[in-house]
């Protein structure tokens, strides 16, 4: 078969796919929403997650116990606000804080003096993850406070040598990962769903009996489901650059591993729609196939921080290399101990191997229902 055959059969399956989807916009909204609903939901997570929420009580308003307070602040541990003792009280039993931290009297007469003091911190431990950063940031807030206050008596100080050139935030980091998962999400849902449709409506018939390539077919079928899958990309990246603020460091990166990991998903889509077949199970299948593998691909540090069976489990999938490429375009570090030479190899083989399987199941299994 020629080339040029070749060319026009992907162009029709591509057309065709297309003209089926906007028949029926429900899907397509589906395919587009659900992966910002996923962004909107994660990012909102991250927002009230990251910093404890602490009152603190200040019986001194000398300028010591200011700085003291700075110092907390200086922390990013904490989200803090200043409370009378009977308000601090009242939010901690309601739960709408983690933490009081009483600044006592005298705090300022106490240091000069050189006498002991103790700081009151009143922890509501219901959540272990707050209470250790609580028990955590507190004594280093201290720390930082007498070394900066007092820099004559402080004789061991940590010394840091930063491996980046510059810090990223907690949203951020965390953003630019979930953008990742979105385009898995969206890609995978359009494959999939495109896929099964054919199944539904019995044009795979058509496409089983035509004499042409079978690898055409699944190149055309990821081309035609990346409009929509690149529409719901678009609003993912316009999310997190304009209302967020995540600019992109390298911009053509995210253009080009953009349209790689859109094209990877597609073709798994494709593939998770040629074996179940039905709309009604490609769509939980693919949701739920989004959630332990981005849980499991490093979208809160490097996939290698993770541990040894998780971090073998990241090594194989594809999501921890799209979100080491991503990481990268945005924020301009590398996340793995592969460069983005292996991220792309990674995608390309991916995606190769993913339409090359899709071909050979749609040949054995033909149309059969």
């Amino acid at each position: 078969m020629s080339l040029r055959h070749s060319l026009r059969v992907v162009r029709a399956v591509a057309a065709a796919d297309i003209r089926l989807t906007l028949r029926e916009p429900l899907f397509a909204i589906i395919g587009v929403l659900i992966p910002i609903n996923f962004l909107l939901l994660f990012l909102l997570f991250a927002l009230s997650g990251g910093q404890a929420p602490v009152a603190v009580v200040m019986h001194d308003r000398g300028p010591l116990a200011e700085q003291f307070v700075q110092a907390m602040n200086s922390s990013q541990s904490f989200l803090i606000h200043t409370a009378s003792p009977d308000d601090a009280e009242r939010e901690i039993r309601s739960g709408s804080i983690v933490a009081v931290i009483t600044v006592p009297q005298d705090f300022d007469a106490a240091l000069a003096a050189r006498t002991r003091i103790d700081i009151p911190v009143e922890v509501n431990n219901l959540n272990v993850d707050f209470t250790n950063d609580i028990r955590r940031a507190v004594p280093l807030s201290i720390t930082s406070f007498y070394a900066g206050a007092f820099p004559e008596q402080v004789v061991v100080t940590a010394r840091e040598a930063d491996v980046q050139a510059r810090d990223t935030g907690y949203v951020p980091y965390l953003a630019v990962s979930i953008v990742v998962a979105g385009l898995m999400l969206a890609s995978l849902l359009q494959g999939s769903v495109n896929t099964a449709r054919d199944y539904e409506l019995g044009t795979i018939n058509e496409l089983a009996l035509a004499p042409v390539s079978r690898f055409a077919i699944g190149v055309g079928k990821v081309l035609g489901a990346a409009a929509l899958a690149t529409a719901s990309a678009l609003l993912l990246l316009a999310v997190v650059i304009l209302p967020i603020g995540v600019h992109p460091l390298h911009p053509l990166e995210v253009l080009g591993f953009g349209l790689l990991i859109i094209a990877a998903f597609l073709s798994l889509g494709v593939l998770v729609g040629t074996l179940v077949r039905r709309r009604q199970q490609a769509i939980p299948l693919s949701i739920a196939a989004v959630l332990p593998l981005f849980f499991l691909s490093g979208p809160f540090g490097p996939a290698n921080w993770l541990g040894d069976i998780p971090g073998a489990i990241a090594a194989v999938s594809p999501l921890t290399y799209a979100i080491a490429a991503f990481q990268h375009a945005f924020h301009g570090y590398q996340t793995a101990p592969q460069d983005l030479t292996a991220d792309t190899i990674v995608l390309v083989t991916f995606t190769l191997v993913t339409v090359a399987l899709t071909a050979l199941v749609f040949g054995r299994r033909g149309a059969r229902h």
